[in-house]
């Protein structure tokens, strides 16, 4: 028999417990209890200077872009979705980010990355931000990813979707709009009101959603591109999420992860995937000799190129952007009448407001354009 006192092999244990907690854990404590999954193992915690973040930041662009990043921000200039040079893209979207993350998970390493530093906040939003309360929130939402990678494996199901754009943004917006909604849960549980009675609420939408659409962060010298590719996965996928538990609870999300939306236009229009209304269209990434990306763009990315009502419609599309400059779009579309629409809109678009010498036609479903770009 040991000769250990009791009282003191009991301290030592306790002593023990303490140095081994993770910081993490009152955070995964919350994700479980709310999400009603436990995490399968504990979650790898590095915390890194701000002035480390954007080498992070472009290794996880590097994961998760199948060209290079100078390729990349030709590609933006040459889809016409920003209007700054190919060469300002990454710095511009770095900058973004930047202002933005406070925390981030990797789902490639299978890491929670904590930031020592804050951003540099607007004067108003410092003056009414509490730390310890970003910190609590962010980590909770930040560790739903975390159980997301190890129940639903997040790592290969968005490198098999590093190919078709308008897919891994729709997968993308479940992921953030689930860890929003789980986060929106844990501040709400604090102030004494469970998520079932605030989602019962009319006004709980537009009171998350227009939280999520501050501006107050974003430099007015930012691309809207980016602005709004930064939005979608928050906002629009948000008001997905928010429909799926309406009609299901979590389990309902479990679902979705077992079989998740294929378009923008699925996470735009809740109803069509729920009700199974219609099929997405398959896509065909193959590229063909000389070209540096084949983009599946989806009604997201029409619509901020030609605007929501002439993106109304769009079933598939497939745009070749080559070597040389040159950018072959094929579109296709409900009824001749959105083909129109669109065929319209993007001309006058292409034509005017970028001033390039395209060729836009349209017959009936089908929408097609062609024009240059110099490099």
């Amino acid at each position: 028999m040991s000769s250990v006192p009791i009282a003191r092999l009991l301290l030592v244990l306790l002593l023990a417990a303490c140095m081994s907690a993770s910081p993490l854990d009152p955070g995964m404590r919350a994700v479980e209890q709310i999400r009603g999954r436990k995490f399968l193992a504990p979650v790898r915690n590095v915390t890194i200077d701000r002035s480390d973040l954007t080498r992070h930041l472009m290794s996880q662009m590097e994961q998760s872009t199948p060209y290079s990043l100078e390729d990349w921000g030709f590609l933006l200039e040459a889809l016409q979705l920003i209007d700054v040079e190919a060469s300002e893209a990454l710095p511009r979207l770095l900058s973004l980010y930047e202002s933005q993350v406070l925390a981030f998970y990797d789902p490639h390493s299978h890491t929670y990355y904590s930031i020592r530093q804050l951003p540099d906040l607007p004067e108003g939003v410092a003056a009414i931000a509490d730390p310890k309360m970003l910190e609590e929130s962010v980590m909770v939402h930040e560790l739903m990813h975390a159980l997301q990678d190890q129940h639903f494996g997040l790592a290969a199901k968005t490198k098999g979707l590093l190919h078709d754009t308008d897919a891994s943004m729709a997968y993308h917006a479940v992921l953030e709009g689930e860890a929003v909604l789980v986060m929106v849960a844990h501040t709400l549980t604090k102030m004494g009101v469970t998520l079932d009675e605030a989602v019962k609420d009319e006004r709980t939408l537009e009171m998350l959603t227009s939280a999520l659409l501050a501006d107050e962060m974003i430099d007015a010298s930012t691309p809207r591109y980016f602005v709004e590719m930064l939005k979608f996965p928050y906002v629009e996928g948000l008001k997905f999420v928010l429909t799926a538990y309406q009609r299901g609870g979590w389990k309902e999300l479990d679902r979705i992860h077992a079989n998740p939306p294929r378009s923008t236009r699925e996470i735009l229009n809740p109803d069509e995937y729920f009700n199974r209304t219609r099929k997405p269209a398959p896509f065909d990434a193959r590229k063909p000799d000389g070209a540096i990306a084949v983009e599946h763009l989806g009604e997201f990315h029409w619509r901020v190129l030609v605007g929501e009502s002439n993106a109304r419609g769009w079933v598939n599309d497939r745009v070749v952007v080559m070597k040389d400059g040159s950018v072959r779009v094929e579109t296709t579309w409900e009824s001749p009448e959105h083909a129109a629409s669109f065929a319209a809109a993007y001309q006058k678009f292409l034509n005017e407001t970028r001033g390039l010498e395209a060729a836009v036609t349209h017959d009936g479903l089908t929408a097609s354009a062609a024009y240059q770009v110099e490099r």
